[in-house]
């Protein structure tokens, strides 16, 4: 990569990270160019060289680290050897990546309102890397019970539930904390059991101390 074109996707990177820490703070709507500008430590016009306005960067924003998440998960999977180690290790991703990101919770949560398409592309986007992890297992015989038409509803149900249990077990005002082993446990199980997935080989490695409270 030339070094110009470095330059100018580290200042966009650069736009996005102050972006998120901004709408993490304030919210979309208190969101103004001129405080990410400020965050980003760039003139207020530079942005308007990779943004056709603030719209325009809202609706790339939550794309952009749903896209960043999904690559950290994918490497944490990379050499996973069963549907059951797949979904525990991308259970352990997916939360650790919301613990060093966590203004990416109210980026999602928000722009159901505030980038409506940004939203719906997210969740098409999550949706589909997760029914490929669970087309994986069933045409490995791993997963049971259900017919490859049925995968995408229940990866949309798997997506829905990690919400929750962010919501409830893990948010600290602006700080997410590790999700509790037993919660993760239980989730495991539930998807163990509903799939048809070998229950001990899904929570293989997790400490046994903490599997149930």
């Amino acid at each position: 990569m030339a070094k110009r074109d470095e330059k100018v996707q580290a200042t966009r990177e650069a736009i996005f990270d102050a972006a998120a820490v901004v709408v993490g703070r304030y919210g979309y709507d208190k969101a103004s160019i001129a405080r990410i500008a400020e965050e980003a430590g760039v003139a207020h016009g530079l942005i308007y060289r990779y943004f056709t306005n603030r719209q325009d960067l809202f609706d790339q924003l939550l794309p952009h680290f749903g896209e960043e998440m999904l690559r950290y998960i994918a490497d944490v999977t990379a050499d996973a050897t069963s549907f059951a180690d797949r979904e525990r290790r991308g259970l352990n991703a997916n939360f650790t990546y919301l613990q060093r990101n966590p203004a990416l919770h109210r980026i999602l949560n928000e722009a159901a309102f505030f980038a409506p398409e940004a939203h719906q592309k997210y969740l098409r986007r999550m949706a589909s890397g997760y029914t490929r992890s669970l087309q994986r297992g069933l045409m490995a015989q791993e997963i049971s019970g259900f017919e490859r038409s049925e995968l995408e509803v229940i990866a949309y149900m798997l997506i829905g539930a990690r919400e929750y249990l962010l919501e409830r077990y893990a948010i600290r005002g602006t700080r997410i904390d590790a999700l509790p082993e037993h919660v993760k446990s239980t989730y495991l199980r539930l998807v163990a059991r509903s799939l048809g997935v070998d229950t001990c080989e899904m929570l293989s490695g997790m400490p046994t101390d903490k599997l149930t409270q």
